[in-house]
């Protein structure tokens, strides 16, 4: 699959105004291509863009360095002398080009010219070209609808056509050296720029430890910052060597310094292509498309499991496909070319953004399509969400901007996954009209990552940049911490799971690393959750986090205790709650409440008793009646789950067992506890 995508940053108003300019090949300014191959050459000599093609019956395209809208109103025009070469095939403009369908108007030296979509219109013969060596001058004009088209000043004709896609430029068929000059170009086009983008934004590139001769594509930076995946093409160490195959790498970042990089092995690396997804939060899990599918690996002791179905489905037309699992592994994007798509047209290469979400039970939703605010008539790519789960980066050709696809930003509306703020674009700094693509950001939003060619050490490198908090994703936290066993001290391999305790939802998960029990994960700013871990022979000591009231990003450490289960082990309900100076449980004590039944049907041989405890603000008697109408309150919610009455035993003890002092409110809400016991295995 392949993966195109840009990104962000400049400092000038909201609105800017594009393309009208008269380009004289002075300089390249403007960044038309000069790359070649085998079969051509581009250069800029003499005030001249110089195009040779060198075989005969096969051309070129050269696109605008800037954004065309076929469906507005536009002018284009420029001079062209053929110095040598064939003179019976085409040369001259092509536009709304998606594929192989385009429009173009050509003329050919020995007397022809044909105007409409290509591989429709028919040559027609004309007395007003000049042979080689003499200038011809190609005008196109569009005014509501209807292209008038004018051979050195003469109107040959105006037409309706269809449009395809974004794409224009110059065009040859043939063997030739052909210069073009004088070109000019006029269209009213608003590039939607974000608020508050400083200019000089610097793409810092990342070095031989990481980029090479070769191709360097897809990064995936750790939400932590400090580990990058990527795809390495057509690199000799590759697993499948140098042709046609690619691996993935990774390199880490230690001291303001990157390691070298490493292939993460096999049985995720094969002698193939090797195309990465995403990296979980926790970066123990990897996401890949292989045969059709989503798959998954997940870290082991000594290496990777074998390849596991991640479970959504899904049917593309295009050949090229990208895809991106967000940071609390419960949404995949993927951009796909289906009958839903906003403009469809069969057998016309263009993708449109689709997402996929997970339910409680595991399983996905057919991919629906974000709408008719992200998705437009040209080719959408390359999704990112950040980890805030609401700030969206994708690529698109379908919207002003300032090379082929740019890279804009939109904000998630609502809970749904189609009302999303109006997409603005990223800016100069980063959306030029060279190769630029691939965006990604840590939780912390700091920097961003992404491809580019621009002075590159091999094929294309891997950049990074500062970014300005106006382009920065809302504030997340990253929860870091180790699964150990509570008795051994040990590291446990355990899945880590999150409920917002405000829903009683389960928000995210994540697994320890099976050799040293780290775990990663990253939560929203503004909401209060549970955070535990799950292992087989083991309780978990249930952790609870406020984060409701920050407001900025933030790392939290947070080790997860889990205890064997015995006869005699303790362990406290650190997320059950209730009205104030009341048995009556809140609902956000369900989700932990819910794991205990879990945990209890999954052992059926264990018995429990339940202790409750109260601080010492208030009577004796009344503290202790409160603690054990308490305790019954959650001995009746456990029987209402169909634990049986038989295995639950409860005894309220008031204020008596303090575990800290109830000289302060944060203590006294600390001794205000439910715990349990295991009186039977």
């Amino acid at each position: 699959m392949k993966t195109f995508i840009a990104l962000l940053a400049l400092a000038m108003p909201m609105i800017a105004t594009a393309q009208s300019f008269i380009e004289t090949f002075d300089s390249n300014s403007r960044g038309w291509t000069q790359a070649g191959d085998k079969d051509c050459s581009r250069s800029i000599t003499d005030g001249k863009y110089i195009l040779k093609t060198f075989k005969e019956g096969s051309g070129e395209y050269t696109a605008l360095p800037s954004f065309m809208d076929p469906l507005k109103d536009f002018t284009m025009q420029a001079t062209f002398v053929q110095r040598d070469g064939s003179i019976n095939n085409g040369i001259g403009f092509y536009w709304s080009r998606n594929g192989k369908k385009y429009n173009d108007f050509v003329f050919t030296t020995n007397g022809y010219y044909k105007f409409g979509e290509f591989g429709k219109s028919e040559w027609v013969k004309t007395e007003l070209v000049k042979p080689l060596n003499e200038e011809n001058t190609l005008r196109l004009e569009r005014r509501e609808g209807t292209l008038s088209y004018y051979l050195n000043e003469t109107l040959l004709g105006s037409n309706q056509l269809s449009n395809f896609g974004f794409e224009g430029g110059f065009i040859n068929y043939t063997n030739m050296t052909l210069e073009i000059d004088n070109f000019q170009f006029a269209q009213e086009n608003k590039i939607r720029l974000a608020d508050n983008l400083p200019s000089g934004l610097v793409k810092e590139n990342l070095g031989s430890a990481v980029n090479s001769s070769a191709f360097e594509v897809s990064p995936n930076i750790s939400t932590d910052g400090r580990s990058l995946y990527f795809v390495r093409k057509k690199h000799e160490e590759n697993t499948g060597g140098k042709e046609d195959a690619s691996d993935i790498w990774v390199s880490d970042l230690a001291n303001a310094q990157w390691s070298p990089a490493r292939k993460i092995g096999e049985p995720v690396n094969t002698t193939g292509v090797d195309n990465l997804t995403a990296v979980s939060a926790d970066n123990n899990t990897v996401y890949m498309i292989r045969s059709g599918k989503f798959v998954f690996y997940r870290r082991t002791v000594d290496g990777w499991t074998a390849m596991m179905d991640l479970g959504p489905s899904y049917t593309t037309e295009s050949q090229y496909m990208e895809s991106q699992l967000s940071a609390d592994g419960k949404v995949l994007l993927a951009t796909l070319q289906t009958p839903s798509n906003v403009s469809y047209q069969k057998d016309v290469d263009e993708k449109d953004l689709y997402v996929s979400v997970q339910d409680k039970d595991g399983s996905w939703s057919s991919f629906t399509n974000l709408g008719l605010t992200i998705n437009t008539l040209g080719d959408e790519t390359s999704p990112f969400l950040s980890p805030d789960g609401r700030t969206l980066y994708f690529a698109t050709t379908g919207r002003p901007g300032y090379g082929g696809h740019d890279i804009y930003l939109s904000k998630r509306i609502g809970n749904g996954w189609t009302n999303w703020s109006e997409p603005l674009n990223l800016g100069p700094d980063i959306n030029t009209p060279q190769f630029d693509a691939y965006y990604t950001v840590p939780a912390s939003g700091d920097h961003a990552y992404m491809v580019s060619d621009k002075n590159s050490m091999g094929e294309t490198d891997i950049v990074r940049m500062t970014l300005p908090q106006s382009v920065k994703p809302n504030p997340v936290v990253l929860i870091i911490g180790k699964t150990i066993n509570a008795k051994t001290k040990q590291p446990v391999a355990a899945e880590i799971l999150l409920d917002d305790l405000s829903t009683g939802k389960e928000v995210a998960e994540a697994m320890s690393n099976p050799r040293s029990g780290e775990f990663r994960i990253v939560l929203p700013s503004g909401a209060n959750y549970g955070l535990h871990g799950a292992a087989k022979g083991f309780l978990s000591v249930n952790e609870n986090l406020e984060l409701a009231s920050i407001k900025q990003y933030a790392e939290v450490e947070k080790n997860l205790l889990l205890i064997p289960i015995e006869v005699g082990v303790s362990l406290q309900l650190n997320n059950v709650f209730f009205e104030q100076g009341k048995p009556v449980l809140r609902a956000e004590s369900y989700p932990e409440l819910d794991r205990l039944v879990q945990i209890l049907k999954d052992n059926q041989g264990i018995h429990i008793e339940v202790s409750g405890y109260t601080d010492n603000v208030g009577s004796a008697a009344a503290l202790l009646k409160l603690s054990q109408d308490r305790v019954t309150s959650v001995i009746n919610y456990l029987n209402s789950k169909e634990v049986g009455k038989h295995r639950l035993t409860g005894k309220g003890f008031g204020s008596a067992s303090p575990i800290v002092r109830n000289d302060t409110e944060g203590h006294r809400k600390m001794n205000r506890r439910v715990e349990f016991k295991i009186t039977k295995k």
